[in-house]
């Protein structure tokens, strides 16, 4: 009876999860929308980078640059790996830090769009 009991009741959760799956993105409702943000800062990230390597490799920095173009390069490419690595360890240790919660998974997928929204930012200013 206890395992018919059981049963049930893991049918009926997964049935209730099952729902609740945005076809979008092949998660729950609610981290589908903050996926697809990260997506879009993603994205954005990455254009911001092309166009700052692409004004590099051109050429057309601004005058206030008189750093030569290929150490700036090397230097922004270190950055931006060590970035990536810093944000990876940032948000992983978020996720422990919530992780007695049922947001954990939420709260990682925001710290990672802070962050990446925070980078974009920063890129834009300086570069």
């Amino acid at each position: 009876m206890i395992r018919l009991l059981v049963l049930f009741f893991y049918c009926t959760t997964f049935q209730l999860f099952a729902q609740d799956i945005d076809e979008r993105c092949g998660l729950p409702a609610s981290l589908c929308e903050l996926q697809l943000e990260l997506e879009s800062s993603d994205a954005e990230l990455n254009r911001v980078y092309k166009a700052i390597m692409s004004s590099i490799n051109t050429g057309e920095l601004p005058d206030a640059v008189l750093v030569d173009a290929n150490e700036l390069k090397q230097s922004l490419i270190t950055s931006q790996r060590s970035w990536l690595e810093f944000k990876k360890k940032n948000c992983d240790a978020f996720y422990v830090l919530q992780s007695g919660g049922m947001q954990r998974n939420e709260a990682r997928l925001e710290c990672e769009i802070e962050m990446t929204n925070a980078r974009i930012k920063y890129l834009t200013k300086w570069y």
